[in-house]
Formats: C-alpha cells, structure tokens, sequence
C-alpha cells in the first residue's frame, strides 16, 4: 500500500507548518517586546491615551502653524506643561507640608482630650440619655469614639509621610517617566493616524467594527476620564474655598473633597457633613450654616451641572459601574486603576455589544414555529446595519 503523501496534501501540510512556525515566532517577537516595554508600560499607555484626548486639539492648532504637525505637536505638549503640569506641582508641594500640619493638629486634639471636652461643651447629654432610654441595646460605654478618631488620624499622618517621602526620593524617576510620557504623546500626535491605521489593518475584524472599538475608549477617555477628573478638580476647589472661609485648612480639605467626589450619590458630603457637625458642636452656627448651603447648593450643583454634561459620551454606562471600576482598577493596578477601570469596563460593553450583533440570529428568541420574534425598534435598526455590512472582513466580497 502506497503511503506517500499525495503531493497535495503535502503542499497542504508544508503550508499548515509555516503557518504555524510563523505564529509562534510572532509570538516570541511579542513577549520579547513586552519585556523591553514591562518597567514604562504605564506611561506608554497613559501617553496613549492622553493622546487621543489632546488629538481634538493637535487639528485645531495644525492649521495655525501651516499644517506643520511637528509644531502642532509641540504647542499642545507646551500647553500642556505650563497649564496642566506647573501647576500640578506646585499644588503637591504645597498640599504635602499643610496635609502633615492638619493630621498632626488632628492627633493632637485627641490626644488632648478634645472630643470629651467638644461632647461636655456642647450639651450633648440629654441626646446622650434618650439614647439610653430609648435604645438600650446601644452600649455607649464600649464605644471609643476618641481611639477610633486617633487610630484613622495616626494612620492618614502616616500615609500623607509614607507618600511625600516616596515622592522625594523619587524624584528623578518621575522626572524621568515624565520626560517618556511627553516623547510618547509627540510621536503619536504627530504620527497617530498612521499608528492607527497599521493597527486596524493588523486587526482582522471588520472595519466597522474596529471604529466602534476606537471610538468607545475615546469617548470613554474624553467623558469618563477629563469628565469625572474635571469634576473633581472643581469640587475640590470649591469646597476648599469654601473650608477656608470657616477656618479650616481649605488646600488639604479641598483635595480630600476632591477624591470624595468620585463616590456616587454621597460624594463631597463625606467631608462637608462632619466638618458641619464639627462646626455646629463647637458653637460655630454661622460657620456650620454657610457650609452646609455652600457645599449644598454650589458645590453639590457644580456637580449636577457639570457632571451630566461630560458624562453624555460615556457609552451609557451607569455612574455605580464606573465607580466599581475605579475602585477595582485602584486596587489591581494602583492610582494608574483611575484611567484603566473605565477603560477596561468600556472595552468589556463594546466587545459584548460586537458580540450581540455578530450572533444576533443565534441569540435571538425563537417563536414556536421557529421564526424570529421581532425585536424591538433599535436592535432592528442595528440588525438592518450590520446586515448591510460586509460578512467577509475589511475585503468585503
């Protein structure tokens, strides 16, 4: 019996082996890139994205400069530096120094006794009777409310020095990444559309469905990111505005407010309420007032306002998910999580939405002769698209 391959089968075979041979060196080829890449893999991304937020503005400034896309490039890397960044800076500086002030006035009003004094000035034992009348499952006796207080204040002071002191002695590497994120942004403003463009050819996805991609982690980067950062940099600066008109250190407030922005539903009232009570307790009512109307109606409304606005072309996502994903990507992949989380929930909901339309005939519902059910006005419409879409890749056919 005649066992040579037919010469057919082993054109077939010698093709199915170089196929292979040559995924496995593009393979290697990837991980070897990925380890060049591994220590600055956050500032290529973070430049990425960046990126494709000052693009908007790189084509406003090109023809300004008569389409010179180098001098584009280096105008809004400047704007960047001096708007963006010199005052990055300086705020740290300052807020370093007054958040170590504040956390150690804090220890020290504890530790002095000043909780004890604040509930015996301020009257509170009558509220603190009908409590045990009225709910004497309570035990107020074993609630240390001034331990508690010290340990969250000596654990806040030990973070705020943990963090300056990481801070300054890294000064050089900052500068350095720093230095990597502005090369990086350049040459993907100046030559982005081009980068793109090799990547969806790479991408054997159709090219619909390519844009789709791109266009949510844009929108998402430009709503969700510069949207709910900007939210937060004017929370923050109103509410810090408004702590130092009552006496308070309004920089290290302000910031604090400002992170407690990104909280849904209860937001900058994680600050302003108890800094009220404070001020109420202390015999301040004035104080106490204006800063439950000011963070109330304009810090609370700045955020009404503001906020839908950015948020419009954040591919629908609900506030409470992109919260979820702040937090998960804080906890996986550090403060770097604030601008991954969303991203990565972006890219989960349009690969779930590709995956939807490109199997809509098996998803959809069947009715008991096995027909179609219809569906409703939109996913039709959506249906009608993708039909009318080429089913054989971006070479159509």
């Amino acid at each position: 019996m005649n066992t040579i391959p037919a010469k057919g089968n082993r054109a077939t075979t010698s093709r199915n082996l170089f196929s292979y041979f040559l995924f496995l060196l593009l393979l290697l080829a990837l991980w070897l890139a990925y380890q060049l890449v591994e220590s600055f893999l956050h500032t290529l991304i973070l430049g990425a994205v960046f990126s494709a937020i000052c693009y908007p503005l790189y084509l406003r400034c090109k023809p300004l400069v008569r389409g010179s896309s180098i001098v584009s490039a280096l105008l809004v890397l400047t704007g960047l530096v001096v708007c963006i960044v010199i005052p990055l800076c300086v705020f740290v500086a300052l807020l370093i120094p007054q958040g170590m002030q504040t956390v150690t006035a804090i220890n020290k009003w504890l530790s002095g006794g000043g909780p004890a004094a604040l509930l015996s000035e301020s009257n509170l034992e009558p509220w603190l009777q009908w409590v045990r009348v009225n709910l004497p499952f309570i035990d107020l006796g074993h609630i240390d409310f001034q331990t508690s207080l010290l340990q969250m204040s000596r654990t806040a002071g030990q973070t705020l020095i943990q963090w300056g002191s990481y801070v300054l002695g890294n000064t050089m590497l900052f500068f350095l990444h720093f230095l990597l994120l502005l090369l990086v942004m350049f040459f993907m403003l100046k030559d982005g559309k081009r980068m793109v463009a090799g990547v969806k050819y790479l991408c054997p996805l159709r090219e619909e469905q390519e844009d789709m991609i791109i266009q949510s982690l844009r929108r998402v980067a430009r709503a969700v990111l510069v949207g709910g950062l900007l939210v937060a940099v004017v929370q923050g600066v109103l509410g810090g505005l408004g702590m130092a008109i009552v006496g308070m250190p309004g920089l290290f407030w302000g910031t604090v407010m400002g992170f407690a922005s990104l909280v849904p539903v209860v937001g900058t009232g994680l600050v302003w309420g108890p800094a009220s009570i404070y001020l109420l307790l202390m015999g301040q009512w004035k104080g106490a007032v204006f800063l439950v109307l000011w963070c109330s109606l304009v810090v609370a409304g700045a955020d009404s306002f503001l906020r839908p606005y950015f948020m419009r072309g954040s591919s629908g996502a609900s506030v409470f998910y992109i919260f979820l994903s702040i937090l998960g990507g804080l906890k996986t992949f550090g403060m770097a999580g604030i601008i991954y989380g969303p991203l990565i929930l972006s890219f989960t909901m349009v690969m779930l939405n590709l995956y939807g339309e490109e199997y809509r005939d098996i998803l959809a519902p069947q009715t008991a002769n096995g027909a179609n059910c219809p569906l409703p006005d939109h996913e039709a419409e959506g249906a009608g698209n993708a039909a009318t879409s080429s089913p054989e890749g971006k070479g159509g056919g």
